[in-house]
Parts: structure tokens; C-alpha cells; sequence
């Protein structure tokens, strides 16, 4: 069933208003309630429809016409629970949401979500939405549509390439559709923000002055439904509207770059709008409320410190600011430590430094000669001292930022229990990968120069780092090397830490070798290939059950030989840099995948599969959703939860279940294993306790497999965590 935000219809012949008597309510989180805006023009022909749909998503939904001409709006939605404002002439996209966003304030709602009223977004989307919106109430969230498709008009492809990029340059912030027309916005920024724009270029507008503002722009993954060509009913105007993005473009890069600190939304609301060496506690306490990092503060601290030593005059503010905007670092905080950097002390010390260099001996003269008339030489003894004292400074700073702000933050949270509940839940799945884009890419030229072997020679020095160094990442592997090691030697603990991350780094590498350099590159062999050729055979699908062992990828770029079509269960997270083998080679995946945050977490899909006699691949060992999917059993000593999904759709479809696991064999090789197989009687209408004994099987193969191979175990969560 659909996701409902409840609240009242509009009483009869009042269509201009909504009645939010309830709403959804969210446990320890502010209350979240969200209207959904349809803004309209001249698109009678798909409104009706689109209303119909979002009102089964949210019984709160608003149209706006914007002077519509082509039919009377209110008989296209009569008889419908929708509110309707109207505008006699048309005033624009901007002016619509903007009027929208008046109307939810006076209804009391927190939220407005805007979809396009011709047809290409699927309401249904929005609760791809509310996670994001109830874990940052004041973000801008955008949907990013997908654009794989060949319906998709190449001028739209290209118009949100060149606009992602313009919003990068302008605020350092990045999105990934700035274009889209589905967004979510808080009713309060959408107030509190001084925007010019009324037609299409207000929603690029709003976006770079809310992250000037400090608003946080996040964005979800949507569907989007484009007409064959000459269907699809577009308002844009080619010439005018690209000549008003043009110049928009033009007047917001120019504002970014002036040296005049943007007002803070975030900041005004809690006093820390400035940087304030008066009161340097203070100023790191509010910076450190406005979600900016110890890390961050620490480098932008540094930043400041070292242009501040500079001789960069008349510009410094400038440069500090463009700066600290492109590498996203906290124009305060760098502005602020700069301002150690004033004359007469460290200016003096960076000319004594730069003449010692140049001499031998310090400068002891100082007099109109040697100030004035050799001042061009005092620059440039200036410019050499900075480029040494300049760093050292800025690394002592930086270094005293980030040990202050990090017992702040720890005296915050203290004080702050409810700050605590807005942590990530440790028990949290997530699939992003460790390392920036950066270092990910240095490893594929190592592969494509050098092979797996170039790259595992510098995985040792980087697993290295990571073991002691990160200890926040180290300690990600703790649950499961305490229970499979039961060691407390603090040696052996951080040996078995490195050896596990080396075993990571090189799965990882593997399966980015079998991209860049090809399958035959690596030899995957299936030692129990006639066991699943048998299994196949009977006809009812197979359910191959793995787990985050050895490299999953290298086992499915090897079912290949099984001459069956091939489907996983797998979810990728939103802004991970790590490319999966298939995408390095760009083509399509060699295997069908089945996104567990769709429709009913792809049971269907999965089910279908299945009945085509076809393989799926589901990792056993990951929990999706809640516990009330999951079943307790026993792995190295102790309870964990498990998924009983894929034992349910072994009983409800009657596939056998292979449990197969793969592990590293040789330097360029894997192998495939068949750890059993299980087979489960249909129980139609039992509790899910009845699959207990099945789930207990695959705990005890995977366990097997753990005293085997103890290293090649990449689970990096805490499963037995308030089992």
C-alpha cells in the first residue's frame, strides 16, 4: 500500500484551501507536513490524471494555475480532494511555488513537494522523499530523474549537465539534476530567501542562494515518464528562457565570487553567523551547530592561515573565499584564523625567514632604505618565508581546531542527548565505499598500467594507513574479528584488523581488474557447476543465497557458464564512487538488477524470475527494511538476525536454495563453492518462525566458511548488535 500523509479534504465549494488537521508524525523529530504543489499551465490534458495519482500518495495536494488558457482547471478536477488557487494571467513557474509556499504556511504545513503537471513524475516517489526530508527537515531535496533512456530528448540530457555544473562553480555544492521539477521544499527557507526570479530560472536560482544560505541540497533517485517525440506539451521558450538562464548564470557566478560573506539561514536562526576571535568558543560551538565538521573547520582553519601569511594584497579576502568555496570549507572559519596573519608579526617573520634563506643571516636594519627602497625585495622574501612558515602555521592551527572542536562536539553531544538520536543508527545498512573518487581512480590506472599486482603493492601501505590511522573505520570489523579471533591481545587485534582490510582492498581491486582489464584476466572457476546445472533443471528457478564473502562480483561475472539469465537483489547507495567491474567497460550489466527499495522491495520481480525458471542472487547475510523480516540465529557463538525473505520465496515458488559461496584462491583467481542446498516445503499461511531451521542452515555453511577463510569475511556491520 501506498505511504498516506493524512489530513482533511477541502470543505465543499472551498477548493482554495486544505484543512491539515493530522499529519504524519515522526518520533523524536520535528513534525513533517508536507502538501504536495502542482503547479499547471496549459496541461488539461494530463492534470486530472496526475492529481488522481497523487492524491493516493498524500490526501494533501494543491493546484496552482498559472493562468491556464486550454480548459477551465476547475472542472478538469472537480470532484476531486484538491485545493485550487489561480492566477488570471501568467506570472510564471516561480511565482506559482512561490504563491504555493504562501498557501502552506496559512494551512500550517512544513513542506511543499512540486510535481509537474504533465505527467512525467510518478507521485508515488514522494516517499523516496520522506527519509531524506524527516532526517534534514531544511534541505532542498530534488528528485534525479533517470536518464537512461532513449525517450529522453537530448536537449534535456545537455540542459542538466550545463546546469549541474554552473551550480558547482556557483556555491560548491553539487546535484546531480538541477533541472528536475519534483523537489521538496521546507515552507520556511522558501520564506526566509530574497528571490528575483518568477519563471523557469527560479529553480536554479533558488537552489544556489539556499546553499549560499547554508541549506543543505540533497537529491533522491526518481523515475520520469517521457511522451514519444511531438506528444510531450513543453512551455519552455528556446531563445528567451536559455537568454534568462544566461544571464542569472552570469549575475549569481559574479555575486559568488565577491568578498562579501552571503547571510546564513542556519546561522541567523542560532546566533552563529560570524567567526569572532573575541569569542573563539563560542564561534566554533555555532559552526560546529551548523553541521560543519572538526575535519572541515581544522582545514579550513588551516586554509585561512596559510593564504592569511601570503602577501596577497588587496585580494586576500577575495582568494580565501574562492578558495575555501571550491574545496567546500567553511568561509568563516578561513576568513576568521586569517586575520592571525595581520601585521606586523607574522608578515615580520615570513621577511626574516625569506632573508635568511636568500643571506644566510636574519635582517637587522630596519629603515626607509631597506623598507622602502628595497621593498620589492621584502615581497619576495616575504612570498619565500610564507611558503615555508605559512604551512607550518596552518598545520599548528589547523591541528589546535581540530583537537578543540572535537571535545566540543563530544561536550555537545553530552549535553545534548537529543542530538545523539540524530546519528546514523550503527545498525544501519549502508553500501558506500571507503575513499574519495580521487583515490578510487589512482587504483584503475594502477590497474590499467600495472595490473591487480601494481595495485595490491600499494594497498599495503593504504590498507596500512587505513589499520592505524582510522580507527573509527577500524573498528567497523571488530564485531566479527572479536567473536571469530577471541583474542584481547591488542597486537593481534590490530593485526587481524589489516589483514581483513588488505583482503577488502584486494576483492575490490579484482573486481575493478575484471572490468578494466576483462574476464580473462582473472580465472573464476566453479568447482560445484554441475550441482546448480541439475538444480536448473527442474525447472522452478534457482535462488543462489550468498554472502559478503570473498568477491561476489568475480561470481557473477562466472554463472555465465550456467547459460540461464541471471537477477540480483541489490541496492547501491546514492553518491558512491566505486564502479561496479560491468561500468568500467560501459556497457549494460551482465545480470538484471532488482532494486530492494522498489515496489514492495521486488518481491514481484523476484517472484517472476523465479516462475521463468531463471537464476536470482540474494546476499543472505543483509538485513533490508526492519527486524520483522528477519529471524535470530546462532553465528560464531552468538544470536544474530538474518533475512527470511529468500527461504519464503523458496516455499512460496518451491526453487531450491544453493548456499555458494566464492573466496580468493590465487593471486588472479577465484573459486566457486556450493556450500549446500536448501529445500523448503511450501507453508502457506504459517508464521515466519516455520523457516527458523533453513536460516540456521545458511548460518552454520557461512560459519564454516568464516574458520576457513577468516579474512575473506567483508561484513563490515554490527549483526549481532541488540540482537
Amino acid at each position: 500500500m501506498p505511504q498516506r500523509i493524512s489530513a482533511s479534504p477541502p470543505a465543499p465549494g472551498r477548493e482554495d484551501r486544505i484543512k491539515p488537521e493530522t499529519s504524519m508524525s515522526l518520533p523524536e523529530k520535528e513534525e513533517i507536513r508536507p502538501l504536495i504543489v502542482i503547479p499547471v499551465y496549459n496541461h488539461g490534458g494530463t492534470l486530472r490524471d496526475v492529481v488522481e495519482r497523487a492524491l493516493r500518495v498524500c490526501t494533501d495536494v494543491l493546484v496552482v494555475d498559472d493562468g491556464s488558457t486550454d480548459v477551465n482547471t476547475e472542472e478538469v478536477i472537480r470532484g476531486l480532494p484538491a485545493g485550487l488557487v489561480r492566477h488570471e494571467k501568467n506570472r510564471g513557474k516561480g511565482a506559482a511555488i512561490l504563491r504555493a509556499a504562501g498557501e502552506a504556511k496559512r494551512l500550517g504545513m512544513t513542506h511543499i513537494v512540486t510535481i509537474d503537471a504533465d505527467g512525467q513524475h510518478d507521485p508515488v516517489d514522494l516517499r523516496r522523499f520522506l527519509p531524506v526530508i524527516c532526517e534534514d527537515p531544511l534541505a532542498i531535496v530534488v528528485g534525479k530523474r533517470f536518464f537512461d533512456r532513449k525517450t529522453v530528448p537530448f536537449s534535456s540530457r545537455f540542459g542538466r549537465g550545463f546546469s549541474n555544473f554552473w551550480l558547482k562553480v556557483q556555491t560548491g555544492s553539487s546535484l546531480k539534476d538541477t533541472q528536475s521539477g519534483f523537489r521538496a521544499y521546507p515552507v520556511a527557507v522558501l520564506e526566509w530567501l530574497k528571490l528575483r526570479e518568477k519563471r523557469f530560472s527560479f529553480e536554479i536560482e533558488v537552489l544556489v542562494r539556499a546553499a549560499w544560505a547554508g541549506i543543505a541540497l540533497k537529491d533522491v533517485d526518481i523515475s520520469v515518464h517521457y511522451p514519444a517525440r511531438g506528444a510531450r506539451i513543453s512551455h519552455f521558450h528556446p531563445l528567451m528562457d536559455n537568454l534568462a538562464l544566461t544571464l542569472l548564470n552570469t549575475r549569481l557566478t559574479i555575486r559568488a565570487i565577491v568578498p562579501i560573506p552571503q547571510k546564513n539561514f542556519i546561522a541567523e536562526r542560532d546566533g552563529s553567523e560570524m567567526m569572532s576571535f573575541l569569542h573563539p568558543m563560542a564561534s566554533l560551538r555555532g559552526l560546529l551547530r551548523r553541521n560543519t565538521s572538526p575535519k572541515q573547520l581544522a582545514l579550513s582553519a588551516g586554509l585561512g592561515v596559510f593564504l592569511g601569511s601570503l602577501p596577497l594584497i588587496a585580494c586576500q579576502t577575495l582568494t580565501i573565499l574562492m578558495t575555501a568555496s571550491y574545496f567546500r570549507l567553511s568561509k568563516f572559519a578561513a576568513l576568521g584564523t586569517s586575520q592571525l596573519c595581520i601585521p606586523p608579526i607574522v608578515p615580520a617573520l615570513c621577511i626574516e625567514l625569506g632573508h635568511f634563506v636568500r643571506h644566510g643571516r636574519f635582517l637587522t636594519e630596519i629603515s626607509f632604505r631597506t623598507l622602502g627602497y628595497q621593498g620589492l625585495e621584502r615581497i619576495y622574501e616575504w612570498i619565500i618565508g610564507a611558503l615555508i612558515l605559512g604551512p607550518a602555521l596552518g598545520v599548528l592551527i589547523g591541528g589546535i581546531v581540530y583537537v578543540t572542536t572535537l571535545q566540543l562536539k563530544k561536550r555537545m553531544t553530552d549535553k545534548s542527548p537529543e542530538d545523539v538520536g540524530k546519528e546514523k543508527d550503527s545498525r544501519q545498512w549502508t553500501s558506500r565505499s571507503v575513499g574519495s573518487k580521487l583515490q578510487h581512480n589512482i587504483f584503475y590506472t594502477l590497474i590499467r598500467f600495472g595490473g591487480n599486482r601494481a595495485a595490491y603493492a600499494v594497498l599495503s601501505c593504504v590498507a596500512l594507513y587505513y589499520t592505524l590511522c582510522r580507527p573509527a573505520i577500524r573498528k567497523k570489523a571488530d564485531p566479527y574479528l572479536t567473536r571469530r579471533f577471541k583474542t584481547r591481545n591488542p597486537l593481534k587485534k590490530l593485526l587481524n584488523a589489516h589483514r581483513i582490510y588488505v583482503g577488502l582492498g584486494k576483492a575490490l581491486i579484482d573486481r575493478a581488474t575484471l572490468g578494466i582489464k576483462g574476464p580473462e584476466h582473472m580465472r573464476i572457476k566453479c568447482r560445484d557447476q554441475d550441482v546448480l546445472t541439475d538444480l536448473i533443471s527442474e525447472g522452478r528457478g534457482l535462488v543462489l543465497l550468498t554472502a559478503h564473502v570473498g568477491c561476489w562480483q568475480a561470481a557473477m561475472s562466472g554463472l555465465h557458464t550456467l547459460n540461464t539469465p541471471v537477477s540480483l537483489l541489490l541496492h547501491r547507495e546514492e553518491g558512491d564512487v566505486d564502479l561496479h567491474y560491468f561500468e568500467h567497460a560501459g556497457g549494460p550489466a551482465p545480470f538484471s538488477i532488482i532494486d530492494p527499495q522498489g515496489y514492495l522491495g521486488g518481491v514481484l520481480e523476484m517472484m517472476n524470475v523465479l516462475k521463468r525458471g531463471e537464476v536470482l542472487s540474494i546476499m543472505g547475510d543483509r538485513v533490508f527494511g526492519d527486524a520483522k523480516s528477519t529471524l535470530s540465529v546462532d553465528f560464531l557463538g552468538s544470536p544474530i538476525r538474518i533475512p527470511f525473505g529468500p527461504f519464503k520465496l523458496g516455499s512460496a515458488t518451491g526453487a531450491p536454495i544453493a548456499v555458494m559461496f566464492s573466496h580468493k584462491s590465487g593471486p588472479d583467481s577465484y573459486e566457486l563453492t556450493v556450500e549446500g542446498v536448501i529445500r523448503v516445503p511450501p507453508e502457506p499461511g504459517r508464521p515466519e518462525k516455520v523457516f527458523g531451521p533453513y536460516a540456521a542452515q545458511f548460518a552454520r555453511a557461512l560459519e564454516s566458511y568464516v574458520q576457513r577463510h577468516p579474512y575473506q569475511f567483508f561484513n563490515f556491520f554490527d549483526m549481532w548488535k541488540e540482537n
